[in-house]
């Protein structure tokens, strides 16, 4: 990964038509990524704070992001969230789409896909 990419930093990022549309994106140069988005923005079950991976091609960015979806009424059930986006740089923003699948911990599919359209823009502080 090169150190200097515009998707490097922070980011405010929406995910259009979702149970919780608001999140906060980091990407590093190394190519790990962290998702984050409220705890109690999705009623019914609790999300971990998603860990990832990008890779670029000029401006337009790819990646994924693993998180774990427990149930709020039963927490013996526990599923995982994959999370893959798309989406191109354009200065202090972005614009793509994300498209989410969650299993079992045997790893079948239980929902999805799912597409949401994504935008963002960089947080400066």
């Amino acid at each position: 990964m090169s150190d200097s990419h515009p998707v490097l930093g922070i980011w405010e990022v929406t995910a259009q038509d979702t149970p919780f549309a608001h999140h906060v994106m980091v990407f590093r140069p190394d190519g790990t990524a962290v998702q984050s988005n409220p705890d109690r923005g999705i009623r019914v079950s609790s999300d971990s704070n998603g860990r990832g991976i990008w890779r670029a091609d000029g401006d337009r960015v790819a990646g994924a992001f693993l998180e774990y979806v427990v149930d709020r009424t039963d927490p013996a059930l526990v599923n995982k969230g994959v999370i893959g986006f798309e989406f191109e740089v354009i200065g202090d923003r972005l614009e793509g789409s994300a498209t989410v699948r969650f299993y079992d911990l045997a790893g079948e599919l239980l929902r999805g896909p799912s597409t949401s359209r994504l935008t963002g823009i960089r947080f400066i502080g």
